[in-house]
């Protein structure tokens, strides 16, 4: 049994946390495609497009109205998390808790004024639809409260609870609401609706008010006063979010507008596979890095050493998986889809450079949050969100889907180079020997896969594309194995 050196325990614990919530993220997504495989089976096509719009909605009413509460009070609660004051960090939960309650209760507010107009944009002002969408307004506040209990947990480390969390709201969700789909059909999606997020909600009070009894201050003026920090961090998140969802519907309308309907479906079926599936080796960046961050913001030596360690171990993670999505695309496509969507394949994998560069990418581009500049982060998102809007769209009229592709990793290379350069010269930041010579061999194996997918016919494909995936793979065990104890000790157990 190979002995299990003493080393240092940030590698492992990286390792540890990408896994954890890497493993829960595709418990969620099981979930999901469980709940919408059920959904179009009891919904039909309208129920389903139904559920989507009502989404939208509720989206849209919480990010504008959340005050960026969840993002500042990570932030916020790290520092105290370091300074190891319990009595600031039991009033600071009392102050985002109040807070959070004054921001669901804006929300309902705001759903019930705008929900004529929003009853006019998706539904033609039909009067039945406007009851409707008021009835949103529910779910809307307690997502926003619980959306505040969860960053009480991650600011504090307690990322254990947050993943079990995260698993058991995924299955208590599916449960609760297929049984409304089953029994009442389109009549039960906002019913079900409202009961599943009662029911998260419950979750994260079962698992916060062991740790803190709970308390609020609604007529507090220390309250008040104490919260308003947070809201000038937070308002530039909104703002960010705002752009950020202004340039995707105005990207869905050009495509919709250029082609078709089915076109823009496949295009999301694309967008789906390189970003979200594929990016479930990013769900623990915001969970278990942005805290830490947060905890060094104050040091350039600990910031950059942090988000060096993220990088190579997200490289080292995400590129093997990378190389299996661009060798079997036709196979996961067939798979998880039908066979009507293979022709978002080109896209898939033209695509594949902006999930790579995106390990790189997210860690550098959280210091703006961890050190409190949010004005700078919307900046820099707004920048992003533009180009990226420009470079999709030309690609697009000019290459069609493949084009899309192609536009959306070309965003990723402008987003390093523009974070790259102006954290670099504002944060100091800069990455290290180490981690460049890593990036750049994986880089290599991901750009030779895409190549030998393009152009070379399936048989040699699979053969050769295989020999690379072994190859990533063992680079990448390379280097985690002899950085890390977590490897051996997975090895070990396996060995027994």
């Amino acid at each position: 049994m190979a002995e299990i050196r003493p080393k240092k325990a940030s590698l492992d614990h990286v390792l540890k946390y990408m896994g954890i919530f890497g493993g829960v993220q595709g418990l969620m997504m099981l979930m999901g495609v469980v709940r919408n495989k059920l959904a179009s089976l009891f919904l039909g096509t309208a129920g389903f497009g139904l559920m989507a719009i009502y989404a939208s909605i509720a989206e849209l009413v919480q990010s504008s109205s959340n005050m960026g509460l969840p993002i500042a009070s990570v932030q916020r609660m790290s520092e105290l998390f370091e300074s190891g004051d319990d009595a600031a960090i039991s009033h600071f939960v009392k102050v985002v808790r109040t807070w959070s309650c004054w921001a669901a209760m804006l929300s309902m507010v705001l759903t019930l004024t705008l929900s004529p107009l929003l009853a006019e944009l998706f539904f033609e002002g039909e009067p039945s639809r406007l009851w409707d969408i008021m009835l949103l307004a529910p779910m809307i506040a307690m997502a926003i409260i619980f959306a505040g209990e969860a960053s009480i947990l991650k600011g504090l480390r307690h990322l254990k609870r947050v993943a079990s969390i995260s698993a058991i709201c995924a299955v208590t969700t599916l449960c609760l609401t297929v049984p409304f789909f089953w029994a009442m059909g389109l009549q039960g999606i906002l019913l079900s609706l409202n009961v599943s997020t009662l029911a998260m909600l419950a979750v994260h009070l079962a698992f916060t008010i062991p740790l803190f009894p709970w308390r609020i201050g609604l007529f507090s003026r220390d309250i008040f006063h104490a919260g308003l920090p947070l809201i000038r961090i937070g308002i530039p998140y909104v703002l960010a979010a705002v752009v950020g969802t202004g340039c995707a519907m105005l990207l869905q309308a050009v495509l919709k507008r250029e082609s078709s309907e089915e076109t823009l479906g496949l295009y999301r079926v694309a967008y789906t596979l390189m970003v979200s599936y594929a990016g479930i080796a990013f769900s623990a960046f915001e969970a278990d890095f942005f805290p830490r961050l947060s905890s060094v913001n104050h040091s350039c030596q600990d910031r950059n050493e942090v988000i060096n360690q993220q990088i190579r171990v997200g490289v080292m993670v995400i590129a093997p998986l990378l190389l299996v999505m661009l060798v079997f695309m036709p196979v996961i496509l067939s798979l998880l889809f039908k066979d009507d969507f293979l022709p978002a394949a080109d896209m898939a994998l033209c695509a594949v450079f902006f999930t790579f560069l995106r390990a790189i990418t997210i860690p550098i581009g959280y210091t703006a949050l961890a050190c409190g500049d949010s004005m700078r982060y919307m900046l820099m998102e707004a920048i992003y969100d533009v180009v990226s809007l420009l470079l999709i769209a030309y690609g697009y009229h000019y290459l069609g889907l493949m084009g899309a592709g192609i536009g959306l990793s070309l965003s990723a290379l402008f987003d390093l180079l523009l974070i790259g350069i102006t954290y670099g010269v504002i944060y100091r930041f800069r990455m290290t020997v180490a981690t460049a010579r890593l990036a750049i061999g994986q880089t290599l194996l991901v750009g030779t896969c895409l190549g030998i997918c393009l152009l070379l016919p399936p048989t040699v494909k699979y053969i050769t594309g295989s020999l690379l995936i072994a190859l990533s793979m063992a680079y990448s065990y390379r280097y985690l194995s002899r950085e890390s104890n977590v490897i051996l000790k997975i090895r070990n157990k396996l060995r027994r």
